[in-house]
């Protein structure tokens, strides 16, 4: 199941996704935007704009939760410029410290859609 909804930050989309009992595979289409991402299994990502498809796999009942931003928002918001994340997944740990990133983590992984 996957659902999205606008933000306060114009132009940002918070969506939120759940595999299926069989887990997925699925391609994300490049779009130039910055996520920041959220797993019950891997915990928090950023996924820089990709030049070409991703392939994503999610474990049977894995739950999604990511914040796109917008091409030139994602910069100022994660304090990284686009190039260095481009065609990456970073943990945000790596980006903003593990204070930053275990905090955000702790607020989302008890109210997902909210935290983001």
């Amino acid at each position: 199941m996957y659902r999205e909804r606008r933000t306060g930050v114009a132009g940002a989309v918070l969506w939120a996704s759940t595999a299926p009992a069989a887990g997925r595979t699925s391609r994300v289409l490049p779009d130039g935007c910055l996520d920041l991402l959220w797993s019950s299994r891997a915990g928090l990502l950023v996924a820089g704009p990709d030049r070409t498809a991703f392939v994503s796999a999610s474990r049977p009942g894995e739950r999604w939760v990511g914040l796109r931003l917008p091409p030139g928002v994602g910069p100022a918001v994660l304090g990284v410029p686009a190039v260095e994340l481009r065609d990456r997944r970073v943990p945000l740990a790596a980006l903003w410290g593990d204070r930053a990133a275990d905090a955000l983590a702790e607020r989302v992984a008890e109210e997902p859609a909210a935290a983001l």
